[in-house]
């Protein structure tokens, strides 16, 4: 009895829409759109509503105030780290740059951040070559996905596909 009632229980959870936190620029390169409306598909199609600070979600506020309210209505967060900033020369701590490197925009870092000191169930994925901070191995206890975002079918893969049954059921279980 006790275990029908369990399942009865999980399965009006798997019913309901879940609120998840999306950071992501609010501007990406067209050669990325096709991957990220088929990551958005994924997302609603395990029942996760993906809300971002200028896609889905306005400001009437300061954003970095808007961002810790949005943060504390999800239960998840996933930060997408699209290419934003290309340095082509430069220095890092007294080094000169190999060649370029990408970074994406600073506001993944800053709602990684407050996703990660909430305790929320983080997932962090990253176009390959997008490096520093929160995209840095060993920068947070989650493991960091690097994946060609330009790959219009990036988000229908096996790995992904497993990541975020895993990461949704992480999700479910939080509170």
């Amino acid at each position: 009895m006790r275990a029908a009632a369990g399942a009865a229980s999980q399965a009006s959870r798997d019913d309901q829409v879940i609120d998840v936190f999306l950071s992501r620029p609010t501007w990406v390169d067209p050669a990325f759109e096709p991957g990220l409306r088929g990551f958005l598909a994924r997302l609603a199609d395990l029942g996760l509503n993906p809300r971002s600070l200028g896609s889905t979600d306005y400001p009437t506020r300061a954003p970095l105030d808007e961002v810790i309210e949005l943060l504390r209505q999800c239960r998840g967060a996933v930060i997408l780290g699209y290419p934003q900033i290309q340095v082509a020369a430069g220095t890092i701590k007294g080094r000169v740059l190999p060649g370029p490197i990408l970074l994406s925009t600073e506001w993944n870092h800053i709602e990684a951040g407050l996703a990660y000191a909430r305790g929320l169930p983080l997932l962090v994925i990253h176009h390959s070559g997008v490096v520093r901070g929160i995209f840095d191995r060993g920068a947070i206890s989650s493991f960091i996905y690097d994946l060609d975002l330009s790959d219009p079918a990036w988000a229908l893969g096996e790995r992904v596909t497993g990541v975020l049954r895993k990461w949704r059921d992480d999700v479910l279980t939080h509170d």
